[in-house]
């Protein structure tokens, strides 16, 4: 028999919270605190002012848009779907299609959200909504200046195993991707495009 889901009551006790550092990206709250067992500590969050946000964009016939880019903290280049990040007093969804103009050209008839996710949260706050972008129609990108981005067009079962395989690590991507395709398995999806982008439809035979 499986252990019934629960949630305990925060075991920690904040004794004063000292803003440390800020810019216009984000802050760093220290708090003094007394540990779960305990003993005394200072514990540091990272709190982004504003939400991630990633769009899926995927073409009927089952092709995912992924765009390139060199990412200076991991000095190393990463395939990913459009992300950014939503302004305090934006909402997520038209960040979504901000950031899908601006990295790829495209524009969505549809934009579904699938997902909610909270990223690397033993030190942060930050919060990520992801989209699924159909209907695509084309246009032309416009990125920021500070990105160098190259664009691909890729089946969806080709950028599934990439990610099955640890070619793409963007943890948003990776999840999203893994979503979608249990959307498509589990007919959460219309049949046309689950079979497109599962290689079972025209565009695959």
């Amino acid at each position: 028999m499986s252990e019934p889901w629960e949630e305990d009551s925060d075991p920690w006790i904040v004794k004063s919270v000292d803003r440390t550092f800020e810019n216009p990206w984000f802050v760093v709250d220290t708090h003094a605190v007394i540990h779960p067992h305990g003993a005394e500590g200072r514990y540091s969050v990272v709190r982004p002012r504003g939400v991630a946000v990633g769009v899926l964009p995927i073409d009927a016939d089952g092709c995912v848009h992924l765009v390139g880019q060199w990412r200076f903290p991991l000095k190393r280049y990463s395939w990913e779907m459009p992300e950014g990040g939503a302004a305090p007093d934006e909402a997520p969804i038209a960040c979504a299609r901000r950031e899908l103009k601006e990295e790829t050209g495209l524009t969505a008839g549809t934009l579904t959200p699938i997902l909610e996710m909270d990223l690397s949260n033993s030190f942060t706050d930050e919060r990520a909504v992801v989209f699924l972008a159909t209907e695509l129609q084309p246009g032309a990108a416009a990125p920021e200046p500070t990105e160098v981005l190259k664009r691909r067009r890729a089946p969806f079962v080709e950028v599934l195993d990439k990610v099955v395989s640890g070619y793409i690590r963007d943890s948003m991507t990776v999840a999203a991707v893994l979503r979608a395709h249990h959307m498509a398995v589990t007919g959460l999806l219309p049949d046309a495009l689950a079979r497109e982008m599962l290689g079972q439809g025209q565009g695959g035979r």
